[in-house]
Parts: C-alpha cells; structure tokens; sequence
C-alpha cells in the first residue's frame, strides 16, 4: 500500500505503516511510482490529474469530489464514496487523541468567524494541510 502526502508529512505517515510513502507535491516521487490499481482522492486539486496516469486499465479512482476532468477519455472506473456518520467510532478516536494514540498534524489554526476564509483556503490547497478552527 502507497501513502500519499506532502513531502514535509512523510516521516509522520511513514509511522502509520504503509508499504511506501510518496510525496505528492514532489513530480519525481509521483513519475516514480509502479502502475497503480486503485487511488482514494480525498483532495482533488491538480495532484490527481498528475496520478490518474499511473492506474492502470480498469484501475479504480474513488473520489469524495466527483470524475475529475483528468478522467475524462481513461479506461478507468471513478467511483463516488463519502463516510457516515459513527458516534462510537468518533468517540474511540477522540479517546485515541486524548491519550496520545492518535494525532493529527495542525498546519493552521483560525478563529471559528473565520471559518468561510478556511474554507475556501482548504478548497484550493493552500492550507498546506489541516486546518482547525477555535473559538
């Protein structure tokens, strides 16, 4: 299994146990990588019109946005996934955070008025990770 990052997260995700990590925001580890079978994009933006090249035929790309343009015309199958709502498992992971099992990397941290401008930074890639919103 690849993970995908950006490449300043890599030592983090490497922890996680995938087989390998890959900078996306790096084009030499992207031109690097084997033919692919499938591709979760939980992001979209210009990076998975730089991986779609690597699925192979029939590969599967799931998508919480939706047939991205780069998918046009490829023999490949883009499937629409999104997660539901799980009170018992947001509490297990809300537990693993409190005791240290499980942490999240923070790039920004903006004020809850703030939360139309996070979001639109969020949409275009330019939070450079996650972004948590206080009060």
């Amino acid at each position: 299994m690849f993970a995908g990052v950006r490449k300043d997260q890599k030592g983090k995700a490497s922890e996680l146990g995938a087989d390998q990590v890959v900078g996306i925001d790096d084009a030499g580890e992207i031109a690097g990588l084997p033919e692919l079978d499938a591709i979760a994009d939980t992001v979209g933006h210009e990076v998975i019109g730089q991986l779609i090249p690597k699925l192979k035929p029939n590969g599967v790309l799931g998508s919480v946005l939706g047939r991205p343009k780069e998918a046009e015309g490829k023999n490949i199958r883009v499937e629409a996934f999104m997660a539901s709502p799980n009170a018992a498992l947001l509490r297990e992971m809300a537990d693993a955070v409190r005791d240290g099992k499980l942490t999240i990397p923070i790039a920004r941290r903006m004020k809850l008025s703030q939360a139309g401008e996070a979001q639109q930074l969020a949409e275009s890639g330019g939070a450079g990770g996650k972004i948590l919103l206080i009060p």
